[in-house]
């Protein structure tokens, strides 16, 4: 009996290790190497709820046979994966405290609009933002255009528009600008001048390729990881371009829409390095987007910039109207 016992805490002691070994592999994946390999690439950008679940297993089983030390070890590991891997988050102090106005921002990704400019304008009423950016604006062939009913419902807005993109305002639109994008047209970058409170704002609204979608890697004639290459590529330059267009940019600046990107991996990081992401610096819990009805994605952002400081961001689940949730991000002025 004494001998089934020890094997059995020995096994669970060598599967401790393994998965701890497993989670590590995939962090250092996910983080160092991301859109540099295609294999990397296919795991970063995929829903990553399955990786704590070995580490529950173990942690379960190490309750049950009273593994102080394993439990531990499987309790970090559950901890760990939780923070750098599914995103949850903790400010900790990083929220912003700027003296000066302030303004709500809103970014949805509506889907065509396939459920109706009401939906979208009553989600829009319950948040009250100050500032709305719109992706996927453009209805499907025989529906009615979203925009022109938005425009009716939402009177007293100001608003421009560039294909898919859409920004409206409560305030003053000075005027707009439309940067062209690497490779795909349909993914053009859309910036608007507005003043705020007093204050000028620029924001930037833009929808970037999706890396990975299970139905285009099955339409796709070639192999996984040419597809999985040519999209890393096609996104590293759209990022290249947005970084561009955001450093000639004077005075407070929101870059705003839908990234199709998670909170990981170089291209991410590369964006952090210019702007603050407002969920990262002012959100609790892990912010999913995507999908709207079962959230397990982080995939729209709103970054601030030269002097705007989140205050509260979150993605709040709202009456259908999408297959994205919005986000929402209150921004202060200041230095």
């Amino acid at each position: 009996m004494r001998q089934g016992v020890s094997k059995g805490r020995r096994l669970l002691r060598a599967l401790t290790i393994l998965n701890v070994l497993f989670v590590l592999g995939v962090y250092f994946a996910e983080t160092c190497v991301a859109e540099r390999h295609w294999l990397a690439t296919l795991v970063t950008y995929a829903p990553q709820q399955l990786v704590p679940i070995p580490a529950l297993i173990l942690l379960a089983w190490s309750a049950l046979v009273r593994q102080r030390k394993l439990g531990a070890v499987n309790t970090a590991a559950v901890a760990f994966v939780a923070v750098t891997l599914l995103g949850f988050n903790i400010p900790f102090g990083r929220a912003g405290t700027g003296s000066g106005p302030r303004v709500r921002i809103m970014t949805y990704n509506i889907n065509h609009g396939s459920r109706g400019a009401e939906s979208i304008a009553r989600n829009i009423r319950l948040v009250r933002p100050d500032i709305v950016c719109l992706q996927e604006a453009i209805p499907y062939a025989k529906d009615p255009d979203p925009i022109v009913g938005l425009r009716r419902l939402l009177p007293g807005w100001q608003c421009v528009q560039n294909g898919q993109l859409v920004v409206f305002s409560r305030y003053p639109i000075e005027g707009c600008e439309v940067h062209s994008a690497p490779v795909d047209y349909w993914r053009a970058i859309l910036q608007a001048r507005i003043v705020s409170g007093g204050q000028r704002l620029t924001v930037v609204n833009l929808h970037m390729n999706t890396a990975a979608r299970a139905e285009s890697l099955v339409r796709h004639r070639g192999s996984v990881r040419d597809y999985l290459r040519g999209g890393a590529a096609v996104r590293s330059l759209q990022v290249s371009r947005l970084l561009d267009v955001v450093g000639r940019i004077d005075g407070p600046v929101v870059v705003t829409g839908d990234f199709n990107t998670p909170p990981r991996g170089r291209l991410y990081r590369r964006l952090c390095g210019k702007l603050t992401d407002s969920f990262a610096a002012s959100g609790w819990g892990c912010g999913y987007s995507f999908r709207a009805n079962l959230p397990v994605m982080r995939i729209d952002y709103i970054f601030a910039g030269n002097g705007l400081h989140p205050v509260r961001c979150r993605s709040p689940r709202l009456l259908p109207a999408s297959d994205h949730r919005p986000v929402v991000a209150d921004l202060a002025f200041g230095k």
